[in-house]
């Protein structure tokens, strides 16, 4: 009988090498028997479960075949395989270390157990575990392209550029290889051999929609828009309801200034394929375009696919909020509680922002408080806290988090004028080549003005990096000033070791100006002054105001003003409110902006 088995079982193994996923599942289930002879039928069969796009069934098997094969690695190695796959990482390295202690010597296991630290951001543990497997096996071409991503993270580009270039050479046709490759390039702002890299896996594989779109956004770096246009069309009509194909293209053509940027979108929506998250996403898009009219239009001619859906009931609170009707706002946010959802932070929020613009400020407390208890990085939360204690009239709160004399500077970046201005005048050259766009990106506060791709400061240009070196020294110094506070947003994560979050530039044309924001990603924020127009000696024109907040049907005045100067930089937490006031001059605003996190 058992040798009957294992007949049965190489039929199997078999079958699933041939593809037939299916028949592998059917027969194993109708002889299940099979499960308890070899570790092998446990992998084939969660194998083949998970090649039907049923993980959560393919872990369980695996979980209960170890309770018949304890210990075994190369289930243990199939068990951590299936909860990578459904985004289990911490599990996956916990299962991977198992395996890999009942057979150190698994080259495999070891790859695997890299990728899950890897996924889990623990990249100095993968990558000296990469790079012990392509020791052991140098032709191993994945373990050399994920240690090159590693690097890629860490910011050592021309070790990652080492290790895909040495997968190249031995197999001239790898195209995951080829795509990392431009992207490394194109991060190091080497635009010209990034395309190369792009257009040489295109003739390997011309439907793959992701090359075409990373080729198009290499073209616009290298200003070759009418290229880079037809590359985001062609993605487009490979994949049409790829949402991130059709979300660069809107862009793209948003910032050219096109009429209609969302034409290649709005035929799929009502589209039988149509799913809810691609419509959702669409909404988010126009949303951040501000067009709420149009996004609630869309809601509502949608709402049978979104109704079991949470975020209907937040963006619809959103748009009407936007469109001054409070009261079918906070009716949505009521209707959105009901679904009984945990940690509807979305809805916690427009709850609180609706709040706020009723005047109900007290209540949005409450609301944001439990938001930042939640989500104490979110510098968003706190900068709602003190628009709270604003209206209020909680001074010492506010004062405590918005202490502009404390927390605010305004220094020069270097003490002599002359190497200011030197160092303004390279800059300057630099600068306007990037700025080439006809409108500002999506969702961004800056209007009538332009702002820069990619992060400005990861290239290798002598100038950009000699400025982004003196921002660090004046905010090192800047930060030595302060005094610790654990209960405080900023204050409680006083650090000398300091690392950029983003870095871009924005250049504002006549009636520029920013709308009043706040960067919830970062921790420090600054603007550093290019080129200043002579306007900002007119009545405040220009200038950088702190403290007005954005917040419908109420009025801030704002609290603090900061005079621009060309040379100047100006540093403070990330959550205060800040804008710019517009201005009329033939001279455009020219400035860099940035972000900035403890390294730790």
């Amino acid at each position: 009988m058992a040798v009957d088995k294992m007949v049965l079982l190489r039929q199997v193994v078999n079958a699933f090498q041939q593809g037939k996923f299916n028949y592998v599942i059917q027969f194993i289930e109708a002889n299940n028997t099979i499960l308890k002879l070899d570790p092998v039928a446990i992998q084939v069969y969660s194998s083949a479960l998970r090649k039907v796009g049923n993980g959560t069934r393919a872990e369980s098997v695996v979980i209960k075949g170890l309770k018949t094969f304890k210990g075994s690695p190369q289930l243990l190695n199939s068990l951590g395989t299936t909860q990578l796959e459904l985004g289990k990482a911490k599990n996956a390295v916990q299962s991977f270390k198992k395996a890999l202690s009942a057979n150190p010597l698994d080259i495999e296991v070891k790859y695997n157990l890299a990728r899950a630290y890897k996924e889990v951001g623990l990249f100095n543990e993968a990558e000296s575990i990469f790079v012990d497997v392509i020791r052991k096996k140098p032709t191993y071409s994945q373990a050399s392209i994920h240690l090159a991503d590693i690097h890629t993270n860490l910011g050592a580009l021309e070790k990652a550029q080492k290790c895909l270039t040495s997968v190249l050479e031995r197999d001239p046709a790898n195209v995951v290889a080829l795509n990392n490759l431009g992207n490394v390039l194109r991060r190091d702002n080497n635009f010209k051999a990034s395309a190369e890299r792009f257009e040489a896996a295109i003739k390997l594989q011309p439907t793959n929609s992701t090359l075409r779109r990373n080729l198009a956004a290499t073209l616009v770096l290298l200003n070759r828009r009418e290229e880079a246009k037809q590359c985001f069309i062609d993605a487009v009509s490979l994949t049409p309801l790829d949402w991130t194909a059709q979300e660069e293209l809107a862009a793209f053509l948003w910032e050219e200034g096109v009429e209609s940027p969302f034409e290649y979108i709005e035929p799929h929506i009502n589209h039988e394929d149509a799913n809810a998250a691609f419509v959702l996403a669409y909404i988010k898009l126009l949303v951040r375009a501000d067009q709420f009219q149009k996004a609630l239009d869309v809601l509502n001619s949608q709402e049978h696919l979104l109704r079991s859906n949470l975020d209907l009931y937040i963006y619809k609170a959103r748009v009407h909020r936007e469109l001054g009707d409070y009261d079918a706002s906070l009716d949505y946010v009521e209707k959105g509680e009901k679904l009984k959802i945990n940690n509807s932070i979305g809805l916690e929020s427009e709850a609180g922002y609706t709040l706020l613009s009723l005047g109900r400020a007290k209540e949005a407390l409450t609301k944001f408080s439990k938001l930042v208890k939640q989500e104490p990085r979110n510098q968003g939360w706190w900068t709602m806290l003190s628009t709270c204690y604003c209206l209020l009239n909680e001074e010492n709160k506010y004062h405590w988090l918005c202490n502009y004399q404390q927390l605010l500077a305004v220094m020069p970046v270097l003490p002599s004028k002359e190497k200011r201005q030197n160092l303004n005048d390279e800059l300057r050259d630099v600068l306007e080549a990037l700025h080439q766009n006809e409108r500002h990106p999506i969702g961004q506060s800056l209007r009538n003005g332009t702002q820069t791709y990619e992060n400005l400061f990861d290239g290798k240009n002598e100038v950009i990096n000699t400025l982004s070196s003196l921002i660090l020294e004046r905010a090192q110094e800047f930060i030595e000033l302060q005094s610790k506070d654990r209960k405080h947003p900023f204050l409680s994560r006083l650090s000398k070791d300091l690392t950029f979050k983003g870095s871009w530039s924005v250049k504002l044309r006549t009636d520029g100006y920013h709308r009043s924001h706040y960067h919830p990603e970062g921790w420090l924020s600054g603007v550093y002054y290019v080129d200043v127009p002579n306007a900002v000696h007119n009545n405040g024109e220009g200038w950088l105001t702190f403290g007005r907040a954005d917040i419908a049907n109420q009025n801030f005045e704002g609290d603090f003003a900061v005079k621009p100067k060309s040379g100047n930089l100006v540093l403070f937490p990330s959550y205060m409110w800040h804008g710019t006031n517009a201005f009329t001059s033939s001279t455009a605003r020219l400035t860099v902006a940035f972000d900035i996190i403890p390294s730790h």
